[in-house]
């Protein structure tokens, strides 16, 4: 669970954030400018700040620059704005911004980046396995490349995305576009058992079977 603070003065775009991180599990308050964000922060920490460009009182890039004087690199700043020239992205890399996300926000790329601020907040590069989609491979935290065929992509994929990389049988199921309800349980169990099988090392296997329940990744892992 990541804390995150939201601040956006469009209610509608806060709620619809702030719903979205909930859903994966993240803990995210929503502020609509600078005063309450600053009353927010007395009561909660945040590792990850979501600053809309546009914002009454002080702009996104006020804020931005106040803030990382503040809490130096200890907290990742992320820019949410309908600008999209160079110089803009500019400005905002000047005041310290970490990312910069044009709207209409894209989730996959908006979580994609927040995973990537994680692991610079968080060093875990001895533990966190890397899922690359476009190659269809993994790789281990010691830098091994493991080939996956399609089915297997899909399932870490599935895991990766779900709160605490545990999912239930029946979401890793619907993740390989089957149907629970006509799928035979035991290909799941031997797609799984084949993938654990590439996986093997001398450390624990970082795929696990939750009895009764599904499976979880027990490791960081992170979809490039």
């Amino acid at each position: 669970m990541t804390r995150i603070i939201v601040v956006e003065d469009d209610l509608i775009q806060q709620e619809m954030l702030l719903t979205f991180l909930a859903h994966i599990g993240h803990d995210a308050k929503g502020v609509d400018n600078g005063v309450a964000l600053d009353l927010c922060l007395q009561q909660f920490t945040p590792e990850i700040i979501l600053l809309d460009y546009n914002l009454p009182g002080e702009s996104g890039v006020e804020l931005a620059r106040r803030l990382r004087t503040s809490f130096g690199l200890s907290v990742g700043i992320v820019m949410i704005t309908a600008r999209s020239h160079s110089t803009d992205r500019i400005e905002c890399r000047r005041a310290g911004v970490d990312s910069y996300l044009v709207k209409p926000i894209d989730f996959d790329e908006m979580l994609a980046v927040i995973d990537h601020l994680l692991l610079r907040l968080n060093p875990l590069t001895t533990q966190t396995w890397k899922l690359l989609l476009a190659r269809s491979e993994l790789l281990s935290p010691d830098g091994q490349s493991v080939a996956l065929v399609n089915s297997e992509v899909l399932l870490l994929a599935a895991l990766a995305g779900a709160f605490q990389h545990k999912a239930s049988r029946e979401s890793l199921i619907r993740a390989l576009g089957k149907n629970p309800a006509a799928y035979d349980p035991r290909a799941l169990e031997t797609c799984i058992s084949r993938l654990r099988h590439k996986l093997a090392s001398d450390e624990c296997n970082p795929l696990q079977a939750i009895r009764g329940s599904g499976y979880q990744f027990t490791r960081p892992l992170l979809v490039i």
